[in-house]
């Protein structure tokens, strides 16, 4: 087993890590419960729309940074010089965090012909920026190992919301307006304060913001052309669906079939994830963590697919069976995706931008395609094909380039 490999820290990370992402997950899964009981599919739907238009708005404005921050710090043991590369992206978020408020007056106006979808861009101001606020804590706590900080982000808000969102939804009634403030908020307010916690410091920031350009050139902005290209396009289903049918309905199944899959995927980018800081000095991942964590991650795949149709009858009403189905088709690439990922941690941590662009780049190009002519044609159908297709494109051209450099690398050494 991958555990008994690992030293008695990083088991404890990589444990307590995906416990509480698997729990938080879950959690998320009884939050689109507590929604889904109180709207309707369409506005459940139009909840996710804009969900998804603030992601990818979201993702086209991050430029790198917090990518190159958290190398600069998984390369040094210096604590101060890292909270101050923690203060300076602190500065990059609070920017594009602006940017992406002041963006939603812009998409009320282009949606103005679907006034309950407009309506939700503005009154989402000012909790909107909640996944850029994620982001920045996605990449620090990899960076600096701070698992117990990861941890609670991926756990807490979901650990508030769902009581709170059930209590108010009972009391006051449901809306789309109410849901994105109240479900937005509490994880705005939730990350600030986790980031409050982790005592970033805001001295002598010049020669940091220096560095970090410095590193961003070489390494962060070609993670960044890749994800404008892969990550931003992982929402772009979310929109088209939207777009080609006479209601969000469809969005809010297949998003919320998303949803159910993700803790497949969060196994083996846990792994990575927590290695993040070893890998940098590693030649290759070690076999029996590659075999380990494929076998897992296989295993956890075949229960899911066994259980995720009386699941889905229990757990929402019968206007949602369709996101068994779904989700079921879903996890294979889910899991796919995910081994992915823990190749992608290991080639970021030795600074192969460039490989895990071209990676991004060859996934999204489909994506573009798929998400668009695909989705017009077949509807969800297409797009959980282009899923599937995408997952399996992101996973053979990772683990093309793993190959690559840990040849040259050994060639080398």
């Amino acid at each position: 087993m991958v555990l008994t490999y690992l030293s008695m820290t990083q088991r404890r990370q990589i444990i307590l890590l995906y416990g509480c992402t698997l729990l938080g997950v879950l959690m998320g899964v009884l939050s689109s419960i507590v929604n889904t009981r109180f709207l309707a599919p369409d506005e459940y739907g139009d909840v996710r729309y804009v969900q998804n238009v603030i992601n990818f708005l979201s993702s086209l404005l991050l430029f790198g940074y917090f990518l190159s921050g958290a190398r600069l710090m998984a390369l040094s043991d210096d604590r101060h010089y890292v909270a101050r590369i923690k203060g300076t992206m602190i500065l990059v978020l609070v920017t594009v965090c602006l940017m992406l408020v002041m963006a939603m007056p812009v998409c009320y106006y282009l949606h103005t012909g679907k006034p309950a979808v407009a309506v939700l861009f503005l009154v989402s101001m000012p909790v909107c920026f909640y996944p850029l606020v994620m982001n920045y804590l996605e990449h620090t706590a990899q960076g600096d190992n701070q698992i117990v900080h990861l941890s609670m982000a991926r756990l807490l808000p979901f650990l508030i919301y769902v009581p709170v969102g059930y209590a108010v939804y009972s009391y006051w009634g449901a809306s789309s307006i109410r849901m994105v403030l109240l479900q937005w908020g509490i994880y705005s307010l939730v990350y600030v304060g986790i980031i409050i916690a982790t005592r970033p410091a805001f001295d002598n920031l010049r020669p940091i913001w220096s560095k970090l350009q410095d590193e961003n050139r070489s390494f962060g902005i070609q993670l960044y052309v890749g994800s404008l290209v892969m990550v931003s396009t992982n929402y772009l289903a979310g929109i088209t669906l939207g777009y080609f049918n006479q209601d969000n309905s469809e969005v809010g199944f297949y998003t919320l079939a998303l949803t159910v899959t993700a803790p497949l995927a969060a196994l083996p980018a846990i792994i990575g994830t927590s290695y993040f800081k070893k890998f940098a000095t590693q030649p290759g991942i070690p076999r029996k963590v590659i075999v380990a964590t494929v076998g897992m991650t296989m295993a956890t795949c075949l229960l899911f697919v066994l259980l995720i149709h009386p699941v889905v009858r229990w757990l929402y009403t019968d206007r949602y069976a369709a996101v068994a189905t779904y989700a079921a088709i879903l996890s294979v690439g889910s899991c796919i995706h995910g081994i992915g990922d823990m190749f992608n941690r290991f080639l970021c941590s030795h600074g192969q931008g460039i490989s895990v662009r071209n990676a991004s780049i060859a996934n999204g190009i489909f994506k573009i395609f798929g998400y668009i002519v695909l989705v017009a044609l077949f509807n969800t159908s297409g797009a959980i094909f282009t899923t599937l297709v995408c997952d399996v494109v992101y996973f053979a051209c990772l683990i093309y380039y793993y190959i690559r450099f840990t040849k040259t690398a050994t060639v080398h050494g």
